[in-house]
């Protein structure tokens, strides 16, 4: 009789965690402090402490202040600041309450933040009685993995995991996957799994954050609910000649009759590259008055703060470790393309991202046994405490929420049996492009969504017309997937990363296509046929699951306005609901 050992190496553990990066590693660390006796196991492709959105970020770190209404702030600040009343202001309250410690756990966890001389954490106010933030080690994962290994935690990496493993009910217990450098099947059993891959940011558009959309892929094929996927583009100032953001410089940008951008159109300054500067960067260059440039000899205090320039050690937002990584890509980039000098020509980025997985106030899925903490779960509550600059801040919180929750279900589950014929058709499914014939490649795949960056119609000022051409673009995507070959188990990951980029991409579009409105700032949705915000009929949730045919089907839901402090202008509760949120418990 078969066993589970016949298909491949196996590992136990009572909590598993996908992903090393810093949610990942939060997550193992917070679950472990609040019960030693566990054993949890972290996995990542890459290495463990180096690898991550993190390792290449490390700009700076946010909380929540810890002025008496620094939580209620926050959330009306965080409601009106990006995808306006999309937000889970029930979940936001929890993530806000728990964001308020985060400087100080990461600095438990011996990572190096900025301190006072006694050395206690020391956050520079951001938004005022609202948000505070401060500096972070570029090291931030390194010096996390140090402390988990302290505290007995299991590290492996070099493993890539594709899919779930769940049981006859539906719950997961665990996932599959090979090894990177020799390509063996590997089967992880757990009682409780963490879902911590980051999203998809598309290869060649994400830059330096490249998630592929595996992990989103494996827990949408578990049966977990998407949301909010038709926010998913940022739109960024970057250097012309590099493609890379300019930290902080959005104020300081004019035309070529001198002109400054932001006081000619908008006439205060921006926190965040927000629609309105992007539409008048846009029309400056229709009207002519292009190339647009970027004053650096004359930064201003966004410049100073975001860009990390001309403030002290102890207290900037960027420290000198990332200062001195700056400083090495530039001069990498003098040598191959010149110096961009103080006045360079700039221009506006867009980043697809799709982190949309739908979790609840533990950062559990609708999936039992299934948890998602990190950004791969971010839009799923519309972005509810992203702000520019505080990637490392969700990462860590949810990671504190994540491991406050799973540590519980874990010390309290058993494990469930393996289902050997569900393991034989992923592992067959997994390896399938090793076996055949067919002359496609990934970076087809990827050099078609690739153009899309260069396309302002598809990714910003969407409309029907465009959506059915990238309905189009999938269709033949799709076509192409079955006919992806590998040879390794470098290629054959591409070939499946490819699959589930084409994945998140349909989820985008198919969003956007139900979406009859335009809203947001930070990751906007437009439709230029649909151009104004409808709080009448939009103040809903676009939700997707995999039907029971293997179908994507989409559904809205009402956000719960009734039980929200913060509420549009002229809101009425409707029929069949009452006022619930200022009615005493």
């Amino acid at each position: 009789m078969a066993s589970v050992k016949d298909f491949g190496e196996l590992y136990t553990s009572d909590i598993l965690v996908i992903g090393g990066g810093m949610s990942g590693l939060v997550t193992a660390i917070r679950a472990k402090e609040n019960d030693p006796d566990l054993d949890i196991l972290v996995v990542d492709k890459g290495i463990i402490g180096w690898n991550g959105q993190a390792t290449k970020a490390g700009n700076g770190i946010r909380s929540t202040s810890k002025h008496p209404d620094g939580v209620m702030n926050a959330l009306k600040y965080l409601v009106h600041a990006h995808t306006p009343f999309m937000n889970d202001q029930e979940f936001l309250k929890r993530y806000l309450e728990v964001h308020r410690d985060n400087i100080d756990y990461m600095k438990h966890c011996g990572v190096i933040t900025s301190c006072d001389e006694e050395g206690n954490a020391t956050p520079l106010t951001f938004i005022p009685d609202a948000l505070d933030m401060g500096g972070v080690s570029i090291y931030v994962c390194k010096q996390l993995r140090e402390f988990a290994l302290k505290l007995g935690i299991r590290l492996l990496s070099r493993m890539n995991l594709f899919e779930l493993l769940t049981n006859d009910n539906g719950k997961v217990i665990g996932a599959v996957g090979f090894d990177m450098d020799h390509g063996k099947f590997k089967i992880f059993h757990s009682k409780a799994t963490a879902m911590a891959t980051q999203g998809c940011h598309f290869k060649k558009i994400g830059l330096e954050f490249m998630g592929y959309g595996t992990g989103v892929g494996a827990a949408y094929r578990a049966g977990a609910v998407m949301r909010n996927v038709e926010f998913s583009t940022q739109v960024d100032v970057v250097f012309k000649k590099t493609n890379t953001p300019i930290y902080g410089g959005f104020n300081i940008i004019y035309n070529q009759k001198n002109e400054n951008i932001t006081d000619k159109y908008i006439g205060h300054k921006e926190w965040e590259v927000t629609p309105k500067l992007v539409e008048a960067m846009v029309k400056e260059i229709k009207d002519g008055n292009g190339p647009l440039w970027c004053d650096l000899d004359h930064p201003d205090e966004v410049r100073a703060m975001i860009g990390g320039h001309d403030m002290a050690e102890e207290t900037q937002r960027m420290f000198r470790d990332k200062l001195a990584w700056e400083e090495h890509v530039f001069a990498k980039t003098i040598r191959s393309l010149g110096d961009v000098g103080n006045k360079p020509d700039t221009t506006i980025k867009t980043v697809i991202q799709v982190e949309p997985i739908k979790v609840d106030t533990d950062i559990k899925t609708d999936v039992e046994g299934l948890w998602a903490p990190g950004k791969i779960s971010t839009q799923g509550n519309a972005y509810f405490g992203w702000t520019r600059g505080d990637g490392l801040g969700n990462a860590s919180t949810t990671g504190m929420m994540c491991g406050d929750s799973i540590y519980k279900y874990a010390a309290e589950a058993e494990f469930d049996e393996i289902n050997l014929d569900q393991l034989a058709a992923l592992k067959e499914k997994i390896y399938a492009p090793l076996k055949r014939e067919g002359k496609k490649k990934p970076k087809e795949i990827f050099d078609m969504i690739e153009r899309y960056i260069f396309d302002v119609n598809k990714c910003i000022t969407k409309n029907a017309d465009e959506i059915q051409k990238v309905y189009d673009d999938i269709d033949k995507m799709n076509k192409m997937i079955p006919q992806l070959s590998a040879d390794d188990p470098h290629t054959l990951a591409k070939c499946l990363e490819a699959a589930d980029t084409v994945l998140c991409l349909e989820m985008i579009y198919r969003s956007a296509d139900m979406r009859k409105e335009t809203r947001g700032i930070m990751y906007p949705h437009y439709r230029t046929d649909y151009p104004e915000t409808d709080n009448k009929n939009w103040l809903k949730w676009i939700n997707i699951r995999q039907g029971a045919d293997g179908e994507m089907e989409l559904f809205t839901e009402d956000i719960p306005m009734w039980r929200y402090p913060v509420r549009p202008k002229g809101y009425e509760i409707p029929d069949g609901h009452v006022e619930e949120y200022y009615v005493e418990q």
